[in-house]
Order: C-alpha cells, then sequence, then structure tokens
C-alpha cells in the first residue's frame, strides 16, 4: 500500500513505506482465536443447561467476548495496520491513527543523529527501534518495531547525503 500522493510534495518521491514488524500483528490475532473459542465453548456449555435465565447468562457471554475481542484484539490491529513509517527523498515522516491521527515530519536536512538498538530477540526476528534526532524544534521521533532496521538506517544516511549534495548544487551536473 503506497502512502498517499496528497501527503507528499511535489515531486518527491517515497523510498521507503513501511509499519511496524509483523510480530506487533500477531497477539491481536492470537488474542481474537483465543477470546473466540473460550466465548464459543462458554456459550455453548451454558446452552446446555437447564435454567430459566440462562439467556441472560449468554447475552453477557456474548457481550463480555465481545468487549475483549474489540479490546484486545480489533484495536491493537487496526492500530498496527494505520501505522505508517515513511522515507522519501526529501523528509521522514511517521504517521499513526484512523479516527484520531498522529503525524511527524523531519526533513532530511534536519536530520542529526540516527541511532538503532535492537536486543537478541530482535536481531533474530530483523527489527529494531529506530531514534532520529533533528536539528529542529520538533526534536526526535522513536520509530518503535522498524522492520530491517539496519538497512532502513543505512538507507536514511544515503538520502541525507543525497539531500545535503543536491541542496549544496554539487549534484547539478556543472
Amino acid at each position: 500500500m503506497g502512502y498517499p500522493d496528497d501527503q507528499l510534495a511535489r515531486g518527491e518521491v517515497v523510498k521507503l513505506h513501511t509499519r511496524p514488524h509483523w510480530k506487533e500483528g500477531i497477539a491481536p490475532v492470537l488474542w481474537f482465536v483465543v477470546f473466540l473459542a473460550i466465548g464459543a465453548i462458554a456459550i455453548t456449555y451454558t446452552a446446555q443447561l437447564e435454567w430459566d435465565g440462562k439467556i441472560w447468562l449468554i447475552l453477557a457471554e456474548v457481550v463480555i467476548t465481545l468487549a475483549l475481542l474489540v479490546w484486545l484484539s480489533v484495536i491493537p490491529w487496526i492500530r498496527w495496520r494505520s501505522t505508517h513509517y515513511v522515507i522519501t527523498d526529501q523528509r521522514i515522516m511517521w504517521r499513526e491513527g484512523l479516527v484520531t491521527r498522529e503525524s511527524r515530519h523531519i526533513p532530511l536536512a534536519r536530520v542529526n543523529t540516527v541511532s538503532y538498538t535492537q536486543n537478541v530477540w530482535e536481531r533474530i526476528f530483523g527489527f529494531g527501534d529506530m531514534n532520529i534526532d533533528s536539528a529542529s524544534d520538533d526534536g526526535e521521533i522513536n520509530l518503535i518495531d522498524v522492520p530491517k532496521v539496519d538497512k532502513t538506517k543505512a538507507l536514511l544516511y544515503q538520502l541525507a547525503e543525497d539531500d545535503r549534495t543536491r541542496r549544496s548544487g554539487e549534484g547539478d551536473g556543472s
């Protein structure tokens, strides 16, 4: 899925568009399966009871199951799917949210330092947390669970260097 073109400047080219590592989407799927199974078992068991008020108990089980599914599965899944890490030839963008949206942008010319951390688990699965410090008032952007974080950092440094060259006029062929 491409980044919306209306968010890009004229001539700006997306070099990398990703979201947090896929491991962020596993827990919501697992919670969905677990609570759906538990809810189905509980409702099936309750339906077999010989009790006049069992309809209210079944209704309560349905409501609780749906609430847990939404809280622990649907909302985290939507949050993961609606988080975007975008690097263009001019800036770095982080955008999160579907209903309420939060966004941060740092021009490549303002990037001071880029660092990342990876524990052993993250190294095995190829992701890490990236911190991008800028010279602007916006401060920094912390990108969590960036896939291929080492390659992303290398791309970011290359694009920043290309941007500096372009801005200084050295790259115009004269």
